[in-house]
């Protein structure tokens, strides 16, 4: 475990798009992905930059070179026509995703490299972006397990809207939470 104090702070979108590559890395540490898988998230990264109401948090450390990323929380005002919003919809079903989805804010992507985790830092991006948005919900997804993620994003309020969900392509299973703000 690194012993290195972490700062974080919000970063803009123009910043973000350069930091998508490290991004990338995290997410592939965190989430343990392939290279191919962490170079598909780094291209939806520079794609998730234009949304509208696009909002992200890192985490950085100076341990005596140039500031380096080490976990970093980003989403932004989810719109039918987008992918992830679209598949929820039709997940959710009508009544469901008109009351979670309709003025809601995409928790994106949250992740923290793994030798910074469990210090609180992954709350502190979560609670520091979700506190930015002025959306009425917050809505997620993540691997439908009984993990470390999971539990953090309960604890902060977000219940379960269905799981055991497929998103097209990926036969990993999934569950969509959300949290009213």
């Amino acid at each position: 475990m690194s012993g290195a104090p972490v700062r974080t702070e919000t970063i803009g979108a123009e910043r973000f798009r350069e930091l998508a590559a490290d991004a990338a890395s995290i997410y592939g540490a965190a989430m343990h992905r392939s290279p191919e898988i962490v170079v598909q998230r780094r291209d939806i990264i520079a794609v998730h930059v234009a949304y509208q109401g696009f909002l992200a948090v890192g985490g950085f450390v100076d341990d005596g070179g140039p500031s380096r990323l080490v976990g970093f929380g980003y989403g932004y005002d989810g719109r039918p026509g987008q992918w992830w919003h679209d598949i929820v919809a039709g997940a959710l079903g009508r009544r469901d995703a008109n009351r979670w989805l309709r003025d809601s804010f995409e928790l994106a992507e949250l992740h923290v490299l793994p030798e910074y985790q469990h210090r609180g830092l992954g709350r502190t991006l979560m609670t520091d972006v979700l506190s930015r948005t002025e959306r009425r919900h917050a809505v997620l997804s993540t691997p439908d397990l009984e993990s470390p993620a999971r539990l953090l994003y309960r604890s902060y309020g977000f219940v379960d809207l269905r799981a055991d969900f497929r998103f097209p392509g990926n036969p990993e299973p999934y569950v969509l939470m959300g949290v009213d703000l």
